[in-house]
C-alpha cells in the first residue's frame, strides 16, 4: 500500500471513472486499474465494483474511504507545515466564485495572495452557486465563495465580506438622475432579472414582495455581464451588485442607483467542507 494507490482510490471514488481519474494523473487508463488492484491485494477486499456501464464502490470501499482521506489530508498538513516552518508556504487550491464575486470583488485579494504567496497555484473557477455546492460536497473544489450561503451537511460558513443590490438604469431612463430612490418607484417597470434558482434573484423577489412592488420581467439571465448589457440598450432595469457595475458607471453607460428603503446588503461567504468523522472505531 502507498499514497499513490490512496490517491488513485480517493479521486477515483470522487470521479467515479478510471477514464477521468487517468486524465487527471496524466497516466494510461490500465495503470490506474494496476494501482487499486495491489491496493485491493494489499487489502484482501474489492474496493471497486467496475461495469462497461459503471464504476462504483463496494460496501468494503466506502467503509475505508473516510480513513483514505484522512490519511491524505493529514500527509498534506505534514507537507504544508514541513514547507511552512521554512518559510515557504505551497501547493495548490482550487476555488470557484460565483461570477458576480469572482469577475468583480476578489481579483485585487487574490493578487495579493498570489504575490505573498508566489509557490501556492490557486485554480479559480466561476460557478453557479448550486454548482458550487456540488463541487465541495464531491471534494472537486477546497473552497467556494458564495452570496447568502445556505447550511447544509457538513459545509462550513465563513463570513467574507457584504455588498449591496442596486438599481442600474439605462442613461436615458426617467430615473437617471436620481440618486436614491424607494422601491416602489420602480413599480410595472420593464424588469432584466437572474434566472429563477439564483440566490440574489430571490433576494431581489423577496425584496419586492415585501414591498408589493411588480415588475415586468422582459428578460432573465445567470450572468450579470448580460444583464448590464440589456440595461445599457434600454430593454428594462435591473438590480445588480453595487461593485459588478463600477466599470459602466465611470464610463457613463450605466447609472446607479441606491434603494433606500429596503435592506440591500448581500452576504458573500467563504464555505468548505468539514472532514467527516469515522465512528466505527
Amino acid at each position: 500500500m502507498n499514497l499513490t494507490q490512496l490517491k488513485l482510490f480517493n479521486e477515483l471514488a470522487r470521479e467515479l471513472s478510471f477514464v477521468k481519474v487517468a486524465k487527471l494523473n496524466h497516466i494510461s487508463q490500465p495503470a490506474v486499474s494496476v494501482h487499486i488492484k495491489k491496493l485491493e491485494e494489499t487489502l484482501g477486499q474489492q474496493l471497486v465494483s467496475r461495469t462497461s456501464q459503471t464504476t462504483q464502490l463496494t460496501p468494503e470501499g466506502l467503509l475505508i474511504l473516510e480513513d483514505v482521506k484522512e490519511i491524505l489530508r493529514l500527509c498534506e498538513n505534514i507537507k504544508v507545515r514541513s514547507n511552512y516552518k521554512q518559510g515557504v508556504l505551497e501547493g495548490h487550491i482550487r476555488v470557484a466564485a460565483i461570477h458576480s464575486v469572482g469577475m468583480y470583488e476578489i481579483g485585487d485579494f487574490l493578487a495579493s495572495f498570489m504575490k505573498s504567496f508566489p509557490k501556492v497555484c490557486v485554480h479559480l473557477e466561476y460557478k453557479h452557486s448550486e454548482d458550487i455546492y456540488e463541487e465541495i460536497k464531491k471534494e472537486k473544489i477546497d473552497i467556494g465563495i458564495v452570496a447568502y450561503p445556505q447550511n447544509m451537511p457538513r459545509i462550513e460558513i465563513l463570513p467574507y465580506a457584504e455588498d449591496e443590490l442596486c438599481l442600474i438604469v439605462g442613461v436615458r431612463h426617467r430615473l437617471s438622475q436620481k440618486k436614491s430612490i424607494p422601491l416602489h418607484m420602480i413599480d410595472n417597470e420593464p424588469f432584466i432579472a437572474f434566472g429563477e434558482g439564483i440566490p440574489t434573484r430571490e433576494a431581489i423577489d423577496n425584496l419586492l414582495e415585501k414591498k408589493d412592488v411588480y415588475v415586468d420581467v422582459r428578460m432573465t439571465h445567470n450572468n450579470v455581464y448580460t444583464l448590464k448589457k440589456s440595461v445599457e440598450a434600454g430593454v428594462g432595469v435591473s438590480i445588480v451588485p453595487h461593485a459588478t457595475v463600477k466599470e459602466e458607471v465611470e464610463k457613463g453607460t450605466l447609472k446607479r442607483v441606491k434603494l433606500n428603503d429596503v435592506d440591500t446588503k448581500r452576504p458573500l461567504s467563504i464555505i468548505h467542507l468539514t472532514p467527516a468523522r469515522c465512528l466505527c472505531r
